[in-house]
C-alpha cells in the first residue's frame, strides 16, 4: 500500500496557513517595487449593516423627464470627486438608467467620531460648481457656459483628447481668456477642487478647444465626465436613504465576530466527542472551508453583508453536514463487520451522492439569486457559491486524504476510533414514523393555523418593514427624559405629514432611543431631515440626542426588492422540484420533488409564524431567513431520499413504509447533529446580539433559530411519510 503518512500533516499545514492568511493577510515581496498583498479579515469590506454607514439613491430636482445616461455618467463622476475629497475610499456609486437613479454606498470608520449622514448626503446632491481659473485664481468661464465636453481624438498624434464646446456667451469669455494667457495655465475647478491643468498654446476665438495630455481613453472620458457634471441643469437629492452609526454597525461585527469564534469551538468539540477521529479531521476540514470563505471575500473585495453572513452559516453548515454523513456511514460500515480500510472506501462512496445532491440543490439557489438579485442577495449569492466550492475541496477532498492517511498510523487503525456514538439501525430494529404521520402533520398544521390566526389579531399581524412598503424611520440615542408626543408635534410641524412618536430602553445596556415613525409610503427629503434634527436638538438640549439609525424608502425601491425576491424564491422552488423529480426519478421523482417543497412550504410557514408572533418586521432579514431555510430543509430531505433509494435496492421486496422508516432511522442522527450545530451557532449569535442590543441582529437570529427547528422536525416527520402517502396513492390510481 501506497504510504500516505505525510498527507494529513501537509494538509494540517495548509489549513493552518489558510487560517493565518485570512486573519492576518500576507505581503509578499516579487521585485524591487512590486509586492503580493493578499488583504485579510480586518481587511474586509463590509455592507452598512454591519459596519455602519451610507446607502443612499440620489434623483434628480425639479426635473420634468428621466436623465439621460451620459447625465446620470456625469453625477456619477462628480460623486466620486467629492468622496475622494471625504477621503471616502472604499465606496460604490452605480447608476440606474432605467429609472434614472444614481446609487452611493459608502460604510463609516470605525473611529468615526462625527457622524452627520444628512450633510454628507445633501453636500453629495448639490449642484457641481465647475469654474476655469487663471493662476491668481480669478474665474474665466463656469460650468453653466460648457454645452458639452467629449471624448475625441487628435489627429496629428492619434491620442485622446477632451473636446470643449461652449455657448454664446462662454465663447466670447473664453477667447477673451485664451488671447491674454497663451503660454500659462488654465486650470479647472470642481467645486474647490483642481481636476485638470491645461497650458494655452494659441488663441481660440470660436468656443471650440481640445484638452490635450491625456493618460488614455479611460482619463479623457473621466475628466470629460467631470466637466460635463459641472454643467448639469439639476441638482440631486435622495428620499431613499438608510444610516447607521459606525458605534451601533461595530456593535453588530463585534456580536458576529464573537459569536463565530465560540460557535466555531463548541462545534468541534462536539464533532470530537461524538465522531472521535473523524470528528477531529471534521474540525480541520471546517477550519480550511472557513479560512477559504473569509479569502473568498477579502481578497476580491467583496462587501460582506448580513445576508451575506446568512450565506457563510449557510455554507459552514453544509460543511459540517458533509463530514457528518461521511462518519455516519464510515461508522456503519464498521458497526457491519467490515475492515477498516474498506469501511472508509465505501463511507465516502455511499456518501457522495448525498453530498453532492444537497449541494447542487443549494447551487441552484446561489445562481438564481445571482442572476435576479442584487444589492445583499448577491452577497448572500456569492458566499453561497463559493462555500459550496470549498464543501467539496474540504469536506469531501481533504477530509477523505486526511482520514485515509490517519488510518495507516498502526496506533490510529483501532476501529472503536472511527465509529460514532449513533446506535446503528438495522432492519430488525427501527423506529415507525409512518404510523405517527397523522399526529406529524396535525402539530405542524396547528402551527400554521396560529400564524394565520394571529395575522388578523390586532397588535400583531404581518408587519412589512419600510423596505418593502416605503417610509421613514429614524432610532435616535439619548440621555435625560424626552416627551414622545411633544417630539412627534414639532416633527410633523416641520414635513407637514402624520408622526409617531415613542421611547424605548434596551434592558441591557441602559441605552434610551427615540424612534420617529412617519406615516407615509414615500421617503424623506435630506432637508427635511436636517430641519427635523435641528428642531428636536434645539427643543431637548439636555437630552444630547444623537442619530443612531435612519431608514427612507420610496416605493418603487421596497417593491423592486421585494419583487425580485420573491421571483427568487418561487424560481428556487420550481428549479429544486424538477432537480429532485429528476435525480429521484427511480422512487417517483415527481413525488419526492413535491413533498419536499410541502416540507419546505411548511417550514417557511413557521418562520413567518415566527414574526408574527414576535412581532418581527418582514424586511432583508426575512429575505435571508428564508433562503438559508430553503437550503437547509431540501438538503436535509434529500439525504433521507438518498437513502431510501438505496434501501429500496438493497430490500426490494419490502414495504415501502417500511424502508423508509428505516432510512429515517438510519438518517436521523445525521439530521439532528447537523442541525444542532447550525441551532448552536444561531442560537449563540442571537444571545450576544440581545446582551448587546443589536435589534438588526436579533431579528435575524430569532426566527433563523425556529426556522432550524422546524426544518429538523419536517424532514423527519413529514417528508418521508408524506412521500410515502404520495406513493400508495399513486400505486392505487394505477391499479
Amino acid at each position: 500500500m501506497k504510504n500516505r503518512k505525510p498527507v494529513f500533516f501537509v494538509i494540517l499545514v495548509i489549513a493552518l496557513f489558510m487560517s493565518f492568511v485570512a486573519i492576518n493577510g500576507l505581503i509578499v515581496p516579487l521585485g524591487r517595487s512590486l509586492e503580493l498583498v493578499i488583504p485579510g479579515s480586518g481587511d474586509m469590506r463590509f455592507g452598512i449593516d454591519i459596519r455602519g454607514g451610507v446607502d443612499a439613491a440620489f434623483e434628480p430636482v425639479d426635473l420634468d423627464r428621466n436623465p439621460t445616461k451620459q447625465e446620470l455618467e456625469s453625477a456619477r463622476s462628480i460623486m466620486e470627486t467629492r468622496l475622494d475629497n471625504l477621503n471616502i475610499l472604499d465606496r460604490d456609486v452605480t447608476i440606474d438608467e432605467q429609472n434614472g437613479y444614481v446609487i452611493v454606498r459608502f460604510p463609516w470608520q470605525s473611529t468615526e467620531a462625527d457622524f452627520d449622514p444628512e450633510t454628507a448626503i445633501a453636500e453629495l446632491g448639490e449642484t457641481a460648481m465647475l469654474t476655469f481659473r487663471n493662476e491668481a485664481g480669478d474665474v474665466l468661464v463656469t460650468g453653466s457656459n460648457v454645452k458639452s465636453a467629449s471624448v475625441g481624438t487628435d489627429p496629428d498624434t492619434g491620442r485622446y483628447v477632451v473636446q470643449l464646446e461652449f455657448d454664446g456667451e462662454g465663447a466670447e469669455l473664453f477667447s477673451e481668456a485664451t488671447r491674454v494667457l497663451i503660454g500659462k495655465a488654465i486650470n479647472i475647478y470642481m467645486d474647490d477642487t483642481l481636476i485638470q491643468s491645461a497650458i494655452v498654446n494659441s488663441h481660440i476665438p470660436n468656443g471650440q478647444g481640445i484638452i490635450t495630455g491625456m493618460g488614455g481613453l479611460e482619463d479623457a472620458k473621466e475628466l470629460s465626465d467631470k466637466i460635463n457634471a459641472g454643467a448639469l441643469p439639476f441638482s440631486l437629492t435622495s428620499k431613499n436613504h438608510s444610516t447607521i452609526s459606525p458605534s451601533l454597525g461595530s456593535g453588530a461585527l463585534d456580536t458576529m465576530v464573537l459569536a463565530g469564534i465560540i460557535a466555531f469551538v463548541v462545534i468541534c468539540i462536539l464533532l470530537i466527542v461524538y465522531y472521535r477521529l473523524p470528528g477531529f479531521v471534521a474540525s480541520i476540514s471546517l477550519l480550511i472551508q472557513i479560512s477559504g470563505q473569509l479569502l473568498a471575500l477579502s481578497v476580491p473585495q467583496i462587501t460582506l453583508t448580513l445576508t451575506g453572513i446568512a450565506g457563510v452559516i449557510l455554507s459552514i453548515g453544509m460543511g459540517v453536514d458533509a463530514n457528518i454523513i461521511i462518519s455516519e456511514r464510515i461508522s456503519e460500515e464498521i458497526k457491519s463487520g467490515k475492515s477498516l480500510g474498506y469501511a472508509i472506501t465505501l463511507g465516502f462512496k455511499n456518501a457522495f451522492s448525498s453530498v453532492f445532491d444537497g449541494n447542487v440543490t443549494v447551487l441552484i439557489v446561489g445562481v438564481i439569486l445571482m442572476a435576479l438579485g442584487s444589492g445583499s442577495l448577491l452577497s448572500f449569492a456569492y458566499t453561497l457559491l463559493t462555500g459550496i466550492f470549498f464543501n467539496f475541496v474540504a469536506g469531501v477532498t481533504a477530509s477523505r486524504l486526511m482520514i485515509s492517511s490517519l488510518s495507516q498510523f498502526n496506533f490510529l487503525k483501532k476501529p472503536r476510533l472511527y465509529t460514532c456514538l449513533s446506535k446503528r439501525v438495522t432492519m430488525e430494529k427501527f423506529r415507525d414514523f409512518y404510523s405517527k404521520r397523522k399526529i406529524f402533520i396535525s402539530v405542524s398544521l396547528a402551527v400554521i393555523l396560529v400564524g394565520i390566526i394571529m395575522t388578523f389579531v390586532p397588535g400583531f399581524g404581518a408587519q412589512l418593514d419600510i423596505q418593502f412598503k416605503g417610509g421613514s424611520l429614524l432610532k435616535y440615542n439619548y440621555s435625560g427624559e424626552i416627551d414622545p408626543d411633544r417630539a412627534a408635534d414639532i416633527s410633523s410641524d416641520i414635513i407637514n405629514r402624520v408622526v409617531s412618536a415613542q421611547t424605548t430602553t434596551d434592558l441591557n445596556t441602559d441605552q434610551k432611543r427615540l424612534v420617529i415613525n412617519i406615516s407615509g409610503d414615500y421617503g424623506l427629503d435630506v432637508k427635511e431631515q436636517e430641519a427635523m434634527d435641528e428642531a428636536l436638538k434645539a427643543e431637548f438640549p439636555d437630552a444630547d440626542l444623537q442619530l443612531s439609525e435612519s431608514s427612507m424608502v420610496e416605493p418603487f425601491f421596497g417593491k423592486m426588492f421585494l419583487t425580485n425576491g420573491i421571483k427568487a424564491m418561487l424560481l428556487a422552488g420550481i428549479s429544486v422540484l424538477i432537480y429532485v423529480g429528476f435525480r429521484f426519478r427511480k422512487i417517483g421523482g415527481l413525488s419526492a420533488g413535491i413533498t419536499a417543497i410541502i416540507a419546505l412550504l411548511l417550514d417557511l410557514t413557521v418562520v413567518y409564524t415566527a414574526y408574527v408572533l414576535f412581532k418581527l418586521p418582514i424586511g432583508d432579514s426575512f429575505i435571508a431567513v428564508v433562503l438559508t431555510i430553503i437550503g437547509y430543509s431540501i438538503n436535509d430531505t434529500i439525504v433521507i431520499y438518498d437513502r431510501i433509494r438505496e434501501n429500496v435496492k438493497m430490500y426490494p421486496k419490502e414495504k415501502l413504509e417500511t424502508v423508509t422508516n428505516l432510512s429515517i432511522s438510519q438518517t436521523m442522527g445525521r439530521s439532528i447533529n447537523t442541525n444542532l450545530a447550525v441551532f448552536i451557532s444561531v442560537s449563540l449569535i442571537f444571545v450576544i446580539a440581545a446582551i448587546n442590543g443589536i435589534e438588526s441582529v436579533q431579528s435575524f437570529a430569532l426566527p433563523m433559530t425556529i426556522g432550524v427547528i422546524s426544518g429538523c422536525y419536517t424532514t423527519i416527520c413529514i417528508a418521508g411519510p408524506l412521500w410515502v402517502t404520495l406513493q400508495k396513492k399513486k400505486f392505487k390510481v394505477k391499479s
